[in-house]
């Protein structure tokens, strides 16, 4: 008998093992579902999310882009912060203050703790809930549902405890990069590599602009060479990015090449923040200007350009001094606060455009994707465009295709210093004698960093009815 009682006791003792371990793991199970919040830390709206690990790492990340991840603590938790929004509004308004003190910094990394709290309280919380219920139901005990409780506490509460005790910061002084942020090491040392001797990267951009505009501003002994006399010049820039070189470049090129006109199309800036736009609208002064936006500048940045008293064409034309008449199709993202480029949109806005002036024609059409420009070859000379940062030329329908690389100079698919993007722009001809008429196209490299620079010309032919051809 004293046999049976012990077996069954066993079994008992055993049965209610097995029910506390069980709704222990429900409750480990809840902890991971619900240990998460959304919460603001100065700025931004992140997500915090908690999990459980075979280690303890901390990832930051940041769609689309990817996420960066370093072992920061002792406990096997995860934590992961997600960037959900940015207060564009808000980032302006604490860039226009200067650099954050030492008190903001303290605010935020003081908000982001009690995010990542906040989100364990929740997690720990919901994880007692479901492993009481679940002792309850498997025993109806009040020690094994007391004994489930205390090792949810211990599991949950002592693993957020351990994390937030043995927390270094100063990992991420060694992370890993995961996505398109694999790159972010490589742009780092190509910021570092062009603000070390950025000086000197200018002055041989202007001394190689200089070159070039001699170069042909003499008369030359073969066919097509020479400064083309009864012409008057347009400079075509494009997606500068807030590149310093390229700016420099755009400057020294008008005054070398005494341009009496320059077309921007577009993505002037990074971000299309208040703060570019002041830099861009610095470097736009001294001669007639037109900007055609392009997908990485925002409403509010060409509002800025505009007010300033350079042409903004958007959808819109403009007549010069000279008689050009420009048509400008501005990039469909620059009409939102996304960058995300769509030239299956961008060129039905160009198909819109074009039926919408089908009785009209143009000397110059500005455009920032190519895509907008297809719908109307044939009705001007040339379109110029951006967008690609790969320079190209192309004659179709009577109609010169141009882009001109980016005069920026950086390549945004990879950034890395290598292979060196050269700063691209265009010099167009244009008649005196006969006006709209596109004489020639000068296409202009440079290579800052290798002292190097090239330039192919190509003259436009007509045929009788006066089309290039």
């Amino acid at each position: 008998m004293t046999s049976e009682r012990t077996r069954i006791s066993r079994t008992s003792a055993a049965i209610g093992s097995a029910a506390v371990l069980l709704a222990v793991a429900l409750g480990v199970l809840a902890f991971t579902a619900v240990a998460a919040v959304t919460d603001e830390v100065g700025p931004l709206t992140v997500a915090v999310r908690l999990t459980p690990a075979l280690d303890g790492t901390t990832t930051l990340a940041f769609p689309p882009f990817g996420s960066i991840s370093a072992d920061t603590h002792a406990a096997p938790l995860h934590a992961e912060v997600r960037l959900d929004e940015v207060d564009v509004a808000g980032l302006e308004a604490l860039a226009a203050e200067g650099v954050p003190d030492g008190a903001d910094l303290e605010e935020w990394s003081g908000s982001a703790m009690r995010a990542v709290l906040a989100a364990g309280t929740r997690g720990t919380l919901a994880g007692l809930f479901t492993a009481g219920l679940a002792a309850f139901a498997f025993t109806r005990s009040r020690k094994l549902i007391a004994l489930a409780l205390a090792m949810v506490v211990a599991v949950c509460g002592g693993t957020i405890g351990l994390g937030a005790a043995t927390f270094e910061p100063g990992a991420f002084a060694e992370p890993t990069f995961n996505g398109a942020l694999t790159y972010a090491p490589g742009a780092l040392a190509l910021v570092q590599d062009r603000l070390s001797d950025i000086e000197g990267l200018q002055r041989q951009v202007r001394s190689l602009a200089s070159d070039l505009a001699a170069y042909y501003g003499v008369d030359q002994s073969f066919t097509g060479g020479g400064s083309l006399p009864d012409t008057y010049r347009v400079l075509h820039v494009t997606d500068l990015h807030l590149d310093p070189i390229g700016m420099q470049l755009t400057l020294d090129l008008a005054r070398a090449y005494n341009a009496e006109l320059i077309i921007d199309t577009g993505d002037i800036s990074h971000f299309g923040t208040e703060q570019e736009a002041a830099l861009a609208i610095a470097q736009m002064s001294g001669r007639p200007y037109v900007f055609v936006p392009g997908n990485h500048d925002s409403p509010d940045l060409v509002a800025r350009i505009a007010a300033s008293g350079v042409t903004v064409l958007d959808d819109e034309t403009t007549t010069t001094a000279r008689g050009l008449v420009i048509l400008g199709i501005g990039d469909p993202a620059s009409a939102g606060p996304g960058v995300e480029p769509d030239s299956r949109h961008a060129r039905e806005r160009g198909e819109e455009i074009a039926d919408a002036r089908e009785r009209e024609r143009f000397d110059i059409v500005a455009v920032h994707d190519p895509a907008s420009g297809r719908p109307l070859i044939g009705r001007t000379p040339i379109v110029v465009s951006g967008h690609t940062h790969t320079p190209s030329f192309a004659m179709e329908d009577s109609t010169v295709l141009l882009g001109s690389g980016t005069t920026g100079g950086v390549h945004f698919t990879e950034l890395r210093p290598d292979p060196h993007i050269p700063h691209g722009a265009s010099i167009l001809y244009f008649s005196r004698s006969e006006p709209g008429r596109l004489v020639a196209v000068d296409q202009i490299e440079v290579y800052g960093k290798t002292s190097q620079s090239s330039i192919r010309r190509t003259m436009i032919a007509v045929d009788s009815s006066g089309h290039g051809r």
